[in-house]
């Protein structure tokens, strides 16, 4: 099985992103997937997007970047609110690219 790559992104690539890296990584492991999940700050994010090729960004507030893979705000994993809505939407994601 072809392994998740996630970018999380967020303003210094330090607590947001952390926060939804580990959230993230929790989900997928806990459903039998392994990601690659690297953390950047939205300065770097176009290039990273070009270097690590994810399957999926996830960050901490709305970007207007046009990035070529799936974009979902990551804040369900800061304030609880929307968490599951976000999970279903991840894992929709992950199973497309299984399948692929």
């Amino acid at each position: 099985m072809k392994k998740i790559k996630i970018i999380c992104a967020c303003g210094s690539s330090i607590a947001t992103s952390t926060i939804m890296a580990s959230n993230v990584n929790d989900l997928l492991e806990g459903k039998g997937y392994s990601a690659d999940i690297k953390k950047t700050t939205y300065s770097s994010l176009d290039e990273d997007i070009k270097s690590f090729q994810p399957d999926l960004v996830l960050t901490s507030t709305n970007i207007t970047v046009n990035t070529g893979v799936p974009v979902l705000l990551g804040l369900p994993y800061l304030t609880g609110v929307g968490k599951k809505d976000l999970e279903k939407k991840i894992l929709d994601i992950v199973e497309g690219i299984k399948n692929d």
